[in-house]
């Protein structure tokens, strides 16, 4: 009788599986996005400009017009995926199980690190304060973080609750980087992500741009990952908030410190 062992095949270091391209459903999204993020911003800049005085011209109410309305712009596209794709998960809902907050929380305050660093190196560096223009009375500086708490609702029902929804049906497979598996479809947001960020390349330098569109990109696919994990999207919504509210925070303590 043979009693030899045969050792398991081991998985590749990199797999895609059950992936079905279709290029038609990522244009679409990516036409959503603008057709939500867009009209949000331009609103938001319409009043800015037009109406200077209102809300006691804090800058920073203006940006939270525009992320409240993406914010309804991504939640009203979930139900009506809803309707029209019944297989789609938009993850509106509270964690049915294991929330992961503690988790998404650690990551969020880790990617606030990172982005300080990518972003605002040469200060850090020579301990020269940013010139970031953000208000530093009570008011404006609690109004500007308030504002990038929310960012994870803001973005996060567009982004993954939405679009990645949408194009884990229409655009079945994925993608496993040794343990770290994602849907295809979180790849594709996470460009369409990068994308949503251009506005970096018209007012920082080419290699801090460069640096914030590699991260926006990494950062996508680790929200999905929380997402895909909690079976929600207030993990992910806890980690993109609370990563711009790091960042934005520590920025402020240097231009305090180093003005």
């Amino acid at each position: 009788m043979n009693t030899s062992v045969v050792a398991p095949h081991p998985r590749p270091f990199f797999e895609v599986t059950g992936l079905h391209f279709r290029l038609w459903p990522i244009l679409f999204a990516g036409l959503l996005m603008q057709g939500i993020l867009w009209p949000a911003r331009q609103v938001a800049r319409w009043l800015y400009h037009n109406h200077p005085d209102l809300l006691f011209g804090q800058t920073w109410a203006f940006v939270g017009i525009a992320m409240l309305l993406q914010a309804l712009g991504g939640l009203i596209g979930i139900l009506i995926m809803r309707r029209l794709l019944p297989a789609a998960d938009g993850h509106l809902r509270w964690p049915p199980g294991r929330s992961y907050a503690g988790l998404a929380a650690a990551i969020g305050v880790a990617m606030g690190l990172v982005m300080l660093v990518a972003d605002y190196w040469p200060q850090l560096l020579t301990q020269t304060a940013p010139d970031a223009g953000y208000d530093l009375t009570p008011v404006g500086a609690s109004g500007w973080l308030a504002m990038m708490a929310a960012t994870g609702l803001a973005e996060e029902t567009v982004f993954r609750g939405l679009l990645v929804g949408m194009l884990v049906v229409l655009v079945p497979g994925r993608l496993r980087l040794r343990s770290f598996e994602v849907p295809f479809a979180a790849v594709a947001v996470g460009l369409l992500f990068s994308v949503a960020h251009y506005e970096t390349f018209l007012a920082d330098p080419l290699h801090l741009a460069i640096a914030q569109q590699l991260y926006a990109f990494i950062w996508a696919l680790v929200y999905v990952w929380l997402m895909e994990k909690s079976r929600s999207l207030l993990a992910p919504i806890i980690a993109h908030g609370l990563g711009n509210f790091t960042e934005v925070a520590l920025v402020m303590l240097m231009m305090s410190a180093w003005n």
